[in-house]
């Protein structure tokens, strides 16, 4: 380029009077410079449009690679964790937690149900569409981001794909990151010089091992919840249920009357057990475990009568308060008994806001579960912390604390429960088309109350 050229930015053509010009990549010419401004608005579209799961994140690289020169460019996209965080706002970026609520809002609900409709019958039992219709998923844990990643290569064949994967020999683009191989195993020892030409010279069977080469990042946190409006009239495993309700009734024989509610928690592994939710105990009103047998034995242990002062009235029940007089608010309210205090002769119980009452045997009504209850939930869903942000920027899903009122409502109301609860992303360009549409037609709805009730507020004739 002349002298006398002049120096406009590729994207938006204007000059440095609208801002610093860089050469963020090794184009040349007309192409060589860009405002920063318009290459990060440019990224930004770019990862808006591109799908949120992880496996789609490598199909799509011109966020961080130029599509005229195809170098990488030297300013580095958002993360996309930061992305979805701008959409959601950085309250909710901040809810998924151990405790929270996902629920899937009635718009992609009926979105979901009007895709299934369109689906040959033979698709529709393969779709995870069920999964995610009105589902309400408990986050039972938060898993920090791990970097490293190990492969066992079953076959000649499966490590010459691996090889081909591998750029400049050493790394590997997998779900947006990229993995260096590693000197352990097989490689163990092995300099860092000479790590090429050792990995040249494998063989399989053998096992890789892969550390990601970008900082560890929360958006790479992975998130794990549960359905529960799924409820299985069977279990996927019967002998599985048998062998543990056998292992805790050799022991005490009462476990045996302990309720077990069975649900399909999520699509992932739906056939293996992955959470035993046992109601009770002294926390937010109930306990994750993974192992049924001991999640049987702390539903019958927290169940056992161990007074008569404790009334009728069990651990890890549903009660409905009654009769108070000094807050006769609460009276019909359905809580969780937790324990009983011999020395006050009052049962902790908590209650749907998540506040714990002492409270006298007599102003507590039992209902269920007062052989102790354990939901069994098999299979579970997962994503990352972006992708689960993505999602709700889209308008999927919701978020909200749960409380007991989450676990103690049946299977069928716990959608239902979430009402007014939940929170969701603005409407931002992430917004799907048909979130859109239900959030104007809200809006209208709203307007036409606002009307009616207006007009059923003027006086009539000659009321003045």
């Amino acid at each position: 380029m002349g002298d006398d050229e002049e120096i406009i930015c590729r994207y938006c053509f204007g000059g440095e009077e609208d801002g610093e010009l860089i050469s963020p990549c090794k184009c040349a010419g007309g192409q060589k410079h860009v405002h920063l401004k318009c290459l990060r608005q440019w990224q930004r579209i770019l990862l808006v449009t591109q799908p949120t799961h992880p496996a789609f994140y490598d199909r799509d690289v011109r966020h961080h690679t130029c599509n005229v020169c195809k170098s990488e460019f030297t300013c580095a996209p958002p993360s996309r964790h930061d992305l979805m965080a701008s959409f959601t706002g950085p309250e909710i970026a901040a809810l998924p937690d151990t405790g929270c609520i996902i629920a899937s809002h009635d718009a992609f609900s009926s979105e979901l149900e009007r895709q299934l409709e369109g689906m040959p019958a033979f698709v529709r039992p393969r779709s995870s569409y069920d999964h995610w219709i009105r589902g309400v998923f408990l986050i039972t844990s938060v898993e920090e981001d791990d970097p490293s990643l190990t492969l066992p290569i079953d076959s000649a064949g499966m490590l010459e794909r691996i090889r081909q994967r591998m750029e400049n020999g050493l790394s590997m683009p997998l779900q947006g990151r990229s993995y260096c191989l590693t000197p352990t195993g097989p490689l163990e020892g092995v300099a860092p010089e000479a790590l090429s030409e050792a990995f040249a010279a494998l063989s399989a069977p053998c096992t890789l091992s892969f550390r990601a080469e970008d900082p560890e990042s929360c958006g790479n946190d992975s998130i794990v919840a549960v359905n529960l409006t799924r409820e299985l009239p069977v279990p996927p495993n019967r002998a599985q249920v048998k062998q543990a309700v056998s292992t805790v009734c050799a022991k005490y024989r009462g476990a045996a009357n302990v309720e077990i509610t069975h649900f399909s928690g999520g699509p992932c592994e739906e056939d293996e057990l992955m959470s035993c939710i046992v109601l009770g105990g002294s926390g937010r009103g109930w306990t994750v475990l993974k192992d049924l047998a001991k999640a049987i034995e702390i539903a019958y242990s927290r169940s056992v009568k161990r007074c008569e002062e404790q009334g009728d009235i069990h651990g890890g029940q549903t009660v409905k308060l009654t009769g108070l007089q000094a807050c006769p608010e609460l009276n019909g309210e359905p809580g969780i008994a937790l324990r009983f205090d011999v020395s006050s002769g009052r049962w902790l119980v908590r209650l749907r806001n998540g506040e714990g009452k002492q409270l006298r045997p007599k102003n507590l009504e039992g209902l269920e579960g007062a052989n102790g209850r354990v939901f069994a939930v098999w299979g579970n869903a997962r994503w990352t912390r972006a992708q689960l942000l993505g999602e709700i920027a889209k308008g999927d899903w919701g978020l909200c604390r749960a409380n007991v009122g989450d676990v103690v409502s049946t299977p069928s109301q716990r959608w239902t429960n979430t009402a007014g609860r939940l929170a969701f992303a603005p409407i931002t360009e992430m917004t799907e088309s048909y979130m859109r549409e239900a959030h104007l037609e809200m809006n209208a709805a709203r307007a036409t109350v606002q009307m009616h009730s207006a007009e059923a507020q003027e006086p009539e004739p000659g009321d003045e």
